[in-house]
């Protein structure tokens, strides 16, 4: 017979029974070897009826980063949904260039892209974010677009039938000039300088006391070169990538453009695809949008050795109040006459 089978019980010391006060902080501390780590919980695998193919399409070159937060997007969509949802990234304008990229997200011919100018041509209210100094800096940028302009902005876009899933980031512009530094407003004025074709970013311009010159992207070197302009206004990426270090002497940091670029579907096909695949498109965009803007912000960083290396002066803005002061009338002008852009410029004005 054992002391089991007798119902017998061999008594326990008190301090075996249940671990000590002590005892217990000790395995049940944060930070302590024996505490089991709570494991962080992966997103469900969900899968699609029958398979999806996206395409998603951007104008920009491969190495933009763009393509990182698409190619991105693409992997956790492909991972949760066990690959069901596929999407195809397409670059360099594979697919055709800004405006045709719309139309065919409309059209179904291309199922996601990033708006950036010509679309404003559906949504005019987005030129918002292209009134010279409206937007302070990128992380002023990064709070806007993830809160009261950025909802806004995608309410109105699904009035025009475009769905925003979340906001790339196209980074923040600044001003190279040819052979005179810009220090201050004064600088500035009476310089012809190279635009994008864009009616808040001429009036503003213009309101600056320069001379803006629309002139294409991929001729931008070339007039610098001629002296067709004297100066520019592009992110450190576009400088590096088109070398304008060799034709322009200056480069005068100012973050005079910062511009959320929203990520973009068809409203009527996202809102036919299942609730479960709307909300892994939506989820994984979101994170595809956040690697984005620390990919494009640590390639930026990473470039401005490029421009001491190559000669290229960099020099800030002694007065940038002053350039603030001086777009306000251009702000209101533009509240006045674009629909549905008062509120967005209030929003703007009330985080800053």
């Amino acid at each position: 017979m054992n002391a089991r089978s007798s119902g017998f019980r061999r008594p326990v010391p008190p301090s075996a029974a249940r671990p000590s006060a002590t005892r217990r902080r000790l395995l049940g501390a944060a930070g302590g070897a024996l505490a089991m780590p709570a494991l962080a919980q992966a997103p469900a695998v969900v899968r699609a009826p029958s398979p999806i193919k996206l395409r998603a399409a951007t104008i920009v070159a491969e190495s933009f980063p763009y393509v990182d937060g698409l190619r991105r997007w693409k992997a956790l969509v492909e991972e949760r949904t066990a690959g069901t949802v596929q999407i195809e990234v397409f670059h360099t304008a594979q697919l055709g260039d800004e405006r045709s990229t719309n139309e065919g997200i409309l059209t179904g011919t291309v199922h996601a892209g990033i708006g950036a100018g010509a679309w404003a041509g559906y949504v005019p209210a987005y030129n918002v974010v292209s009134l010279p100094f409206l937007l302070r800096d990128l992380p002023h940028m990064y709070a806007l677009a993830d809160g009261a302009l950025g909802e806004r902005l995608a309410a109105l876009a699904e009035a025009k039938g475009f769905k925003v899933l979340g906001y790339y980031s196209g980074g923040d512009q600044h001003f190279q000039t040819r052979s005179k530094p810009i220090r201050s407003l004064a600088d500035f004025k009476g310089l012809k300088i190279r635009v994008i074709e864009n009616r808040a970013i001429v009036d503003g311009f213009r309101a600056l006391g320069a001379v803006p010159a629309p002139i294409p992207y991929p001729q931008i070197y070339t007039a610098l070169q001629q002296g067709t302009v004297d100066g520019t206004a592009n992110d450190m990426l576009s400088v590096t990538t088109l070398r304008l270090y060799e034709v322009a002497k200056f480069y005068t940091t100012s973050s005079y453009l910062v511009e959320p670029r929203p990520l973009i579907m068809s409203k009527r096909f996202f809102d036919g695809l299942p609730k479960d695949i709307q909300q892994v498109l939506a989820t994984a965009a979101r994170e595809s949008a956040t690697h984005e803007r620390k990919v494009y912000e640590e390639r930026a960083a990473s470039k401005r050795g490029e421009l001491d290396a190559n000669g290229m002066s960099v020099l800030t803005l002694s007065d940038r109040g002053k350039w603030v002061d001086t777009m306000r009338p251009i702000w209101d002008d533009f509240a006045k006459r674009t629909p549905d852009s008062a509120d967005l410029i209030k929003a703007v004005l009330a985080s800053s």
